[in-house]
This record gives C-alpha cells, sequence and structure tokens, in this order.
C-alpha cells in the first residue's frame, strides 16, 4: 500500500461556506429606489397641501382685499371706482375656487344668479346686488354703498364655508 492512502492522514481541510448575503448595506440599486420613493412621497404630500391650501389662501386674499377696497371707498367716496373693484374681486374669487367652466363665462343675469346659488339670499338677482349689472354703464350710480359691501362680504363667507365643507 501506498503511504499517506490513509484518508485520515491526508493533510486536507475541512470545506468553509461563505458568510450568507447580508441585507445591508444595500445594494445601489436598493438605494436609488429608496431615494424615489421618498421622493415621490414628498411632491405627492407637497401638492396635496398645496392644492388644499390653495383654496383657503384664496378666500384670505380675497378678504384682505374687500378690505382694502372698502378702505379706499371710504377715503374717496367713488362709487364707480367701487363697482369696479367688486366686481373684479369676486369674479377672480369665483374662477378661484369654482372650476373655470363654471363660472368665467358668465355675464349679466347668468352672473347673478350664479352669485345667488352661492349666496344665503337671492340679493344679487332681486336686490343690491344687480347693480353689479347695471352701475358700469351709468354715469353717476346711485346705490346703498354700505349695503352693497355688506352682501359681497356675506357671499365671500358663504362661498368659504360652502366650499370648505365640500373638501
Amino acid at each position: 500500500m501506498m503511504q499517506g492512502s490513509d484518508p485520515a492522514s491526508l493533510p486536507l481541510r475541512d470545506i468553509h461556506l461563505p458568510d450568507p448575503v447580508s441585507w445591508w448595506p444595500l445594494a445601489p440599486g436598493w438605494w436609488a429606489l429608496l431615494l424615489l420613493l421618498v421622493i415621490f412621497v414628498l411632491s405627492t404630500t407637497y401638492f396635496i397641501r398645496r392644492y388644499r391650501n390653495h383654496k383657503i389662501s384664496a378666500l384670505y386674499l380675497a378678504k384682505q382685499e374687500l378690505a382694502r377696497i372698502e378702505t379706499d371707498f371710504n377715503i374717496n367716496q367713488d362709487k364707480s371706482n367701487l363697482i369696479k373693484e367688486l366686481s373684479e374681486l369676486i369674479r377672480r374669487l369665483s374662477i378661484s375656487i369654482f372650476p373655470r367652466e363654471e363660472s368665467a363665462g358668465l355675464t349679466g343675469e347668468e352672473w347673478l344668479k350664479f352669485l345667488d346659488q352661492y349666496s344665503d339670499k337671492n340679493e344679487f338677482d332681486n336686490g343690491i346686488g344687480r347693480v353689479l349689472i347695471e352701475a358700469p354703464y351709468q354715469a353717476d350710480p346711485e346705490f346703498n354703498s354700505n349695503e352693497l359691501l355688506a352682501l359681497i362680504g356675506s357671499w365671500v363667507e358663504s362661498v368659504g364655508k360652502r366650499r370648505g365643507a365640500k373638501k
């Protein structure tokens, strides 16, 4: 027999398996996927908050603008300018809050009926609000400015409450 043919005497070592693959640290592809997921969640949160706050900020800015218009009117007592600025304010607010197709193209009686939909009373179509479509064509319009300012103020508040309830 050959010397060293005994398996116990051979200079062999045991087989050592490599360590199992660890899940950490992540491979570069997983880091990229994680980064994309974080960017997606943050941008979605940002746009949702921006969308919700847009309507709130439009109402806030409209209230500030209404206060400025009232202050300017108290100083200069120009009723023609008051009508122009109030009409512009409620038109801009309605376009900001409601879908553009719903309010942007309305004029005359249709505009007043639209305003009455979001008002507590029918003061636009049958009351002081009619001055919004009649006064721009008069040289020196006559109307109760305090009533009109109160009506526009209540309309802005009413729109804010109703739109806030639908969210």
